[in-house]
């Protein structure tokens, strides 16, 4: 879709007063329809986009913030009834101008909006059934992830760089038009400025939503260079001078926050960024004793209106995995895939849950779950309890937990693990003894510990193929 559709999509669903709405969406309509008759092919094409995706978004949850919302508009607010006239509206046009495949299409994914388990779980955050939220672990797709409840979204420029990859025709001329705006930048500087060209247009399309939730929903995790893990100084620099030039690219404080890894080094980083009121995410994160060093520092230090303790499921549970399988562990694959678990419910009652509940009870920094290997690191993160719990969900996994229909169990965060299950990755799993005691890790061993190196390592390759790729060579990511 075009610049100027996603704008007109954004002002639909986000600025119209629900008592407007029809009456506006009818000169939309008028408009596009003059676009069509005008020949153009590529007129013709913007506005069957606009006209179709405008009818899956009234139909999913996009419409709940503003359009729907009787918490908003206690008199004026739409009801599905009112959204779906327009809709059918919508295809009625579309069908006029011999677009009944763009119907049919429009029609199959509105289907698959609604039948969503992504989307009752954030209906079921909204209704207070639990307190869990999930959001896009991608660099692009995102208005799609928003369609069925999205409300934060993460990228890197490993990211950009897969998704650039995945669809070379989408990414190679934003590369080239950045490339030509900034003929005296360097393939390194390319790739800064690629990463916050998506950061940016991710923040735009989340933007409503931070503004409507007291800036602690519709959030961009954004990192710049994976290569600078343990130079602190560095990684407070660059973030204060991106910070910056977001403020200007936005029209004031970015509704972003920066990716701080979880090293020594990004102790500090997040101490003096929290304090400076920019809220960060922890990455490169996998155990209880860095939740606990992050979440001290930034409940000491933080004035920022939110913070993210991610921890990386997957790039725990895999290595973990490999320690089962090579003592011997006859299901190691399915006794791995507890391991994270285990942390969670452990981190969560002692940072989340209050002093009177057997908890600290921190305020400044949340759960975040991502990296997940499978449904089952969705679905055990549900959470009823005082604090948020947030999820970054990997495209295909959000197809994969789509795939069927599913409980969503409120409670499901404290699943019981099996007692022989804990004893095995307790004693063959030293890797996760690291993770699971508190007092597993000195904030030095952090540096060290295996996962961290192993994801470093992986990052630090993408990121100079990305950067070779931005460079020029459209050959590189292959």
């Amino acid at each position: 879709m075009t610049d100027r559709t996603i704008r007109t999509l954004q002002y639909l669903m986000f600025e119209v007063e629900p008592h407007d709405y029809s009456e506006e969406l009818e000169a939309v309509r008028k408009e596009q329809k003059a676009l069509h008759v005008s020949g153009d092919t590529a007129l013709q094409a913007e506005a069957a986009d606009l006209l179709a995706e405008n009818a899956v978004d009234m139909q999913s949850y996009l419409a709940d913030w503003h359009l729907k919302s009787t918490k908003r508009h206690p008199d004026t607010a739409l009801s599905g009834a009112d959204l779906m006239a327009e809709v059918e509206k919508n295809y009625a046009l579309l069908e006029e101008l011999g677009g009944w495949e763009r119907v049919a299409a429009a029609k199959a994914k509105a289907a698959g909006v609604k039948a969503s388990n992504l989307l009752r779980l954030a209906r079921g955050a909204d209704d207070g059934t639990h307190n869990t939220r999930w959001g896009n672990d991608y660099a692009s797709g995102l208005r799609n992830a928003m369609q069925k409840g999205a409300i934060l979204v993460t990228t890197n420029p490993v990211l950009v760089g897969t998704a650039a990859k995945e669809d070379p025709a989408m990414w190679l001329p934003v590369r080239d038009r950045v490339r030509a705006d900034n003929p005296k930048a360097d393939a390194v500087e390319v790739a800064a400025l690629m990463t916050i060209k998506v950061v940016v247009q991710n923040a735009r399309l989340l933007r409503p939503i931070w503004q409507t939730c007291d800036r602690k929903l519709g959030l961009v995790s954004l990192q710049l260079s994976p290569k600078e893990a343990f130079e602190e100084d560095v990684m407070i620099e660059g973030a204060l001078r991106i910070y910056e030039g977001l403020k200007g690219e936005l029209g004031g404080t970015p509704n972003t926050v920066f990716k701080v890894p979880g090293t020594k080094a990004g102790i500090t980083v997040a101490g003096e960024l929290t304090k400076r009121g920019i809220g960060v995410n922890v990455t490169v994160n996998y155990s209880l004793p860095q939740q606990i060093a992050f979440a001290g520092v930034i409940e000491r230090n933080s004035t920022a209106p939110l913070s993210f303790r991610t921890q990386m499921d997957g790039r725990l549970d895999d290595p973990v995995g490999e320690e089962l399988k090579a003592a011997g562990v006859s299901d190691w694959e399915e006794v791995k895939t507890w391991a994270t678990t285990a942390i969670r419910q452990r981190e969560y009652r002692l940072l989340c849950m209050a002093p009177q509940q057997g908890g600290i009870g921190f305020t400044k920094s949340f759960c975040l779950g991502a990296a997940g290997r499978g449904p089952w690191n969705i679905s055990r993160s549900v959470t009823d309890g005082p604090a948020t719990l947030f999820l970054t969900v990997f495209p295909q996994r959000q197809v994969e937990f789509d795939a069927e229909p599913r409980e969503i169990d409120p409670r499901a965060i404290w699943e019981p693990i099996a007692p022989e299950k804990l004893s095995t990755l307790l004693h063959h799993s030293k890797l996760f003894r690291q993770a699971f005691e508190p007092d597993g890790m000195t904030p030095e061993e952090f540096d060290t510990f295996l996962p961290t190196q192993q994801t470093l390592k992986q990052f630090s390759e993408a990121y100079d193929k990305f950067v070779a790729w931005c460079g020029g060579n459209d050959n590189a990511l292959a």
